[in-house]
């Protein structure tokens, strides 16, 4: 069984060889490099699974909007839809502290959304079928596994999956998935993008599901919002009681690695 790993928005799969980052701080190490992020939850689990865990760039370089560059880290940093989110970015911050308590998450995203696509129809097409391409190219891929941005669209791409095989046949690869934070997955109708929420969309995500959320990520209803649009028979929720980052400490990657288990049991991973 081989996971593919998507990292967020403005990071990298892979630390590169001929980087130095004995200068580097933790925190860029922590958000630029997402096998450098995962590193101690990968060690968790590989001490008793046979999983393997397959790293990819996104397939679009990305500079990080003014100000978040240190903590981005140096690049190159890739996005997985190209998109320029400056503004956006900037609007949803704000919108972010006028949220009331009290709301559900649907009612928040749609707050935060308001009636703007969060991307380009056809960036998300092409993002989609690039991913299928890999998918197709290697069949040991039979899991997902995406932080932040990277989250969304594997949620989106496991959504698309299903559609093939219901409309066309298609035979789906991806039998179960862990997000770490993450916002709801997106669909193509026709030159439009749609953000599904679970009280406007009855086609859930309907293989099991682990979801790593953070009690004090800003982005919590993006979160919580994807959760529920998964099968509730099959999607489990953990948090870690952080914020909008990958649980690091050893008791809380042993409890994680427990409940992720519970993901991947159906297919014999015993972890």
């Amino acid at each position: 069984m081989t996971i593919l790993c998507l990292h967020g928005a403005y990071g990298s799969a892979l630390v590169k060889p001929d980087v130095d980052h004995r200068s580097s701080s933790i925190a860029n190490q922590t958000h630029q490099h997402f096998e450098t992020q995962l590193r101690p939850f990968i060690d968790a689990v590989q001490r008793t699974s046979p999983a393997q865990f397959k790293w990819i760039n996104g397939g679009h370089p990305a500079t990080p909007p003014d100000g978040f560059d240190e903590y981005f880290g140096p690049g190159p940093l890739y996005r997985f839809i190209d998109f320029d989110g400056v503004s956006e970015l900037d609007d949803i911050l704000s919108k972010l502290r006028d949220i009331p308590e009290g709301v559900t998450a649907e009612d928040a995203m749609r707050r935060l959304m308001g009636d703007k696509q969060s991307f380009n129809a056809s960036a998300v097409r092409n993002t989609l079928n690039s991913l299928l391409e890999v998918l197709d190219s290697d069949p040991s891929i039979t899991g997902i596994l995406g932080y932040s941005e990277g989250a969304t669209v594997a949620a989106s791409l496991i959504l698309e999956e299903k559609r093939r095989f219901e409309e066309e046949g298609r035979p789906r690869h991806i039998k179960n998935a862990v997000f770490f934070a993450g916002w709801p997955p997106v669909r193509l109708v026709d030159d439009a993008v749609e953000c599904l929420l679970a009280d406007e969309c009855d086609n859930i995500i309907d293989i099991p599901t682990c979801h790593v959320v953070g009690c004090n990520d800003p982005y919590i209803d993006g979160a919580m919002a994807l959760f529920g649009m998964c099968d509730e028979d099959s999607a489990i929720l953990f948090d870690h009681g952080k914020g909008h980052t990958v649980p690091r400490d050893p008791r809380t990657l042993q409890e994680l690695v427990f409940v992720v288990h519970g993901v991947w049991r159906p297919l014999g991973i015993m972890v």
